[in-house]
């Protein structure tokens, strides 16, 4: 992935110091792994103290990953002051820079906010191509022999690689000696790679465990936002007042969405039924849209009305992973 002086900017700005929000999106989808969100889901609400978190979390005397949690609260979190929620006017809005993007105080928020969006970015980006090759997929010589599986084989693998893409990205990489890197005592801290195993670790599953790793990791996501906008006095971020209120944050996690949706579809394009597979199309692109809307509202709010992104406008630089 090219460097350029944008994405240097951001890697400087952001990515490195903001370091942590990658560390607590590791650390929640690893508890996912063995608990359910449910069970994490309304912790926000009460804004805990790290050693509450810590003992959540399940992590009491391992000293790396208590750490993690108690840089996060104790100093990013404690951090961001409440927000004045008013009314504001929604017309005639238009993007503005994103000087606001560096404020010290929230950065690592528009952070969290940003690998939120850009996992739901990296689903809606496949599916719109493959709606786009008129629901063909792109498959190699050896892919095409998985018959029914095809479609979730490559919605995973395409939405694995990317991800893997952008971690590497902004996780910085420390240039030293081999005689340097041997010396140093890396045992009891988090290191790049520990994130990336964290993250990327379920590369061969099933097709229903493909399903439940993408959804902890947006489950992940989602959880660290809320925690930091919890403490913002801000509970429902993602809820937007219109004629009827739109809850993104439950569309998010909804069984009825990428759980349902994503496999009905496969099934669809394996029984060839053209009519069925447009219908579950149109369901997902309503859901789809609302979701992204309901981010940019939590950014609008998060930046006191300063940011406001196009439906798939992101934040910071992404560099080229969404052309690959």
């Amino acid at each position: 992935m090219p460097e350029s002086g944008t994405i240097l900017y951001d890697l400087n700005k952001v990515f490195i110091p903001c370091r942590t929000v990658l560390e607590m999106e590791a650390l929640t989808a690893l508890f996912l792994e063995y608990y359910n969100y449910d069970e994490i889901k309304e912790i926000p609400k009460v804004q805990p103290s790290s050693h509450r978190l810590i003992e959540v979390f399940r992590v009491i005397e391992c000293q790396p990953l208590e750490r993690i949690i108690e840089y996060f609260i104790d100093v990013v979190v404690s951090k961001l002051k409440p927000i004045v929620m008013y009314e504001r006017d929604h017309h005639d809005r238009f993007r503005m820079g994103n000087v606001v993007a560096y404020t010290k105080t929230r950065v690592c928020l528009y952070l969290a906010l940003h690998r939120l969006k850009l996992k739901f970015l990296l689903i809606k980006h496949f599916m719109d191509k493959f709606k786009e090759n008129n629901y063909k997929l792109d498959l190699s010589e050896d892919q095409k022999d998985l018959g029914a599986h095809n479609f979730l084989f490559a919605f995973y693998n395409d939405y694995y690689k990317k991800n893997k893409m952008n971690l590497k990205l902004i996780l910085s990489t420390k240039r030293v000696s081999e005689r340097v890197s041997q010396l140093m005592d890396t045992s009891k801290t988090i290191t790049n790679e520990d994130i990336m195993n964290a993250v990327t670790f379920k590369k061969f599953l099933d097709d229903k465990n493909r399903i439940k790793f993408i959804m902890k990791e947006i489950k992940a996501s989602l959880f660290v936002c809320k925690i930091m906008f919890a403490n913002m006095d801000v509970f429902t971020p993602f809820t937007i007042a219109k004629e009827t209120m739109i809850d993104a944050e439950e569309i998010m996690i909804s069984q009825d969405f990428i759980p349902e949706l994503i496999p009905a579809i496969s099934n669809c394009i394996a029984e060839e039924n053209v009519n069925q597979l447009e219908d579950c199309f149109r369901a997902y692109e309503f859901m789809m849209n609302r979701v992204l809307e309901g981010i940019n509202n939590a950014v609008e709010i998060a930046s006191g009305g300063q940011i406001n992104l196009d439906l798939e406008g992101m934040i910071y630089n992404t560099g080229n992973v969404f052309e690959i």
